[in-house]
């Protein structure tokens, strides 16, 4: 699985998911994020930041075993690595950073008992070479987001996407809005296999009070996941100003949003949190909120399938969202809101007038990852190991 995140992030993707489901299986996963390079050390691209050292860590560790050791994971490190600046934005670069891992990425890989696979799964377009180097049965690439629509992305790193798309025998895509996207790079096939949720780990998992929650006047509304471009920070901005008896807490990635997001007593920035920890603050918390900007990137947010949706209803958290074209396509108990005042309203009738929670962790219960990997393996032609 070669990936842009690394497997200890707090940010449980798809991609997360889906090599638990792999390993649930039968199989054996290698796991294998984005390189660090000193470059990042150096202060030269990025921040040095809890992430980077993470990723760091499992580079020097040689790399980690979880999950029973049927999860093998490294972080390459790489004198040279793909990044939106003069140099590393080049052709050059995308294809071959690879070749300027130290140690070598791809013995790395061998090394692990990766050198002949069932499947090589990408869902980052920048390790396309292992197509070339890894002896395979089947390839697929997932593609969870309208990724040329990031601030970050390259005109290399669009040919390499397309490339890959029409290599691999095929593309999953999580919106139906990313179809066209999709067909649009040509692939063999492509079919549609949205988010899901690891139903049994929100089920199980603890619901004690988080410690910060202890000094926070309720009710609360939550909203767990990233924090970039696409999020509305003035529509959170407004509903906290008008809501000062709602505490608006945030779980994320925290860099801009505290640089955005005003010094509102009700406003709470609590930084990233464990995947682990997550079930607690949902099932603590009162209303879950999507607060995106559809009107200013509407490319962008019309093609997130959002997962968080899923992680709230599971813990029977009412969601309030802004609309957009997918999640109106869910047909979920969320309440979607086409402007601000609506979504404050809606938060307000959220935390006065509770739903009924039995639905709600039944339409969670019916999208768990399981059923996610069961529809990958029929489409490919396999099965369970």
């Amino acid at each position: 699985m070669a990936c842009f995140n690394y497997w200890t992030s707090p940010f449980q993707v798809g991609s997360h998911h889906l090599a638990r489901g792999f390993v649930e299986a039968g199989y054996d996963v290698a796991f294998v994020s984005s390189p660090i390079s000193p470059l990042h050390l150096a202060g030269h691209i990025g921040h040095i930041n809890r992430e980077l050292c993470e990723r760091y860590a499992i580079y020097k560790s040689g790399g980690q075993r979880h999950l029973g050791g049927h999860i093998w994971t490294y972080a390459p490190g790489s004198i040279l690595i793909p990044y939106n600046t003069p140099l590393l934005r080049s052709e050059w670069v995308n294809h071959n950073w690879h070749k300027l891992t130290f140690p070598s990425v791809v013995k790395k890989v061998k090394d692990a008992g990766f050198g002949d696979v069932d499947i090589i799964y990408f869902d980052n377009p920048n390790q396309a070479f292992w197509l070339d180097i890894i002896k395979h049965k089947k390839s697929m690439f997932r593609i969870a987001d309208k990724n040329s629509g990031f601030e970050g992305s390259t005109a290399a790193m669009r040919k390499l996407e397309s490339d890959l798309a029409r290599s691999v025998d095929a593309v999953i895509y999580t919106a139906e809005h990313l179809k066209d996207y999709v067909e649009a790079m040509h692939p063999k096939s492509a079919f549609h296999v949205p988010n899901g949720v690891n139903f049994k780990h929100f089920k199980q998992s603890s619901r004690s009070v988080p410690d910060e929650y202890k000094n926070l006047s309720k009710p609360i509304a939550l909203y767990v996941g990233a924090m970039e471009s696409w999020f509305d920070y003035d529509l959170v901005n407004r509903a906290a100003a008008q809501l000062p008896h709602v505490s608006f807490v945030l779980i994320g990635s925290d860099q801009v949003a505290r640089a955005r997001l005003k010094h509102l007593d009700n406003i709470h920035i609590l930084g990233c949190r464990p995947y682990s920890e997550l079930p607690r603050y949902l099932y603590n918390a009162d209303v879950g909120i999507i607060p995106f900007d559809v009107g200013k990137y509407p490319e962008l947010v019309n093609g997130i399938h959002p997962l968080k949706l899923y992680e709230y209803l599971a813990c029977g958290l009412p969601v309030v969202s802004v609309e957009w074209e997918e999640i109106r396509n869910l047909k979920s108990p969320a309440v979607l809101c086409q402007t601000g005042d609506r979504f404050i309203e809606a938060i307000s009738t959220a935390v006065t007038q509770p739903q009924e929670k039995d639905a709600l962790v039944k339409y969670a219960s019916e999208a768990d990852w399981s059923v996610r990997v069961k529809t990958i393996f029929n489409f490919l032609g396999m099965s369970q190991a």
